[in-house]
């Protein structure tokens, strides 16, 4: 179990290699903090920086406020540039984040530098060694557009209402169109009366929600199908 690590930019590209008994969640961690430094350093005038990362739980850890020296490496550069932070697929055919990959493996072979290990980490590593193998999330097989919407709504991290009002005030309120509650996932999967013919038309029977996200790969494309008979932006 060796979690590869590297950063691809759009002038230059770096790879290494990490202790092998890191988890992918540090080195995924790691790599943002080595893309902050090399920007800090840069001596390139550019007022924007975007760092593009396929992992999810560690953007959602650093907005919850659980890695603080990552946050303290991007406010450094928050002093001099404007900073955006973007998820993004893996394995979907993005340039930079294919060209990522190749370098990890590269730097799988390198010599590993002696990092430590916390505790939870080592618990981490042997309960992922020790469970068993479960069939994959069938969202691996869509489209990258079907799955942007999919991990959106998934999420949370969305355009609808409830998190565009909440999280950045970009909409004059949380609640939704038809005035019965906030614009969330769950409310127009499953309740929004607006949406009650497009809904019906998908899902003639009542739907859990929990298929509805995460069941088979028919029915997650009823669900994007859904959405674009619905004309939303999620």
């Amino acid at each position: 179990m060796v979690p590869r690590n590297a950063v691809w930019f759009w002038r230059g590209q770096n790879h290494y290699n990490l202790w092998a008994l890191h988890t992918f969640y540090k080195a995924e961690a790691e790599a943002l903090m080595q893309a902050a430094s090399f920007v800090q350093d840069s001596a390139d005038p550019c007022y924007q920086v975007v760092f593009l990362s396929d992992a999810l739980s560690v953007l959602q850890a650093l907005e919850n406020d659980k890695l603080p020296q990552l946050a303290k490496a991007l406010q450094m550069v928050r002093q001099t540039r404007r900073v955006v932070l973007q998820w993004i697929p893996a394995h979907c055919g993005i340039p930079g984040n294919e060209r990522a990959d190749e370098l990890a493996k590269e730097g799988a072979v390198e010599d590993q530098p002696e990092n430590s290990v916390s505790f939870s980490e080592q618990k981490t590593i042997i309960k992922a060694l020790m469970r068993p193998r479960t069939n994959r999330d069938d969202y691996h097989t869509m489209s990258r557009e079907q799955q942007v919407n999919l991990i959106r709504l998934r999420t949370g991290h969305n355009r609808l209402n409830a998190h565009m009002n909440r999280k950045f005030k970009l909409a004059p309120s949380p609640t939704c169109a038809c005035g019965q509650e906030d614009q969330t996932a769950e409310h127009i999967l499953q309740r929004c009366p607006l949406l009650d013919e497009e809904r019906k038309e998908v899902w003639p029977s009542p739907t859990p929600l929990q298929t509805k996200l995460y069941g088979s790969r028919q029915e997650l494309e009823k669900t994007t199908t859904f959405i674009t008979s619905a004309g939303l932006i999620v």
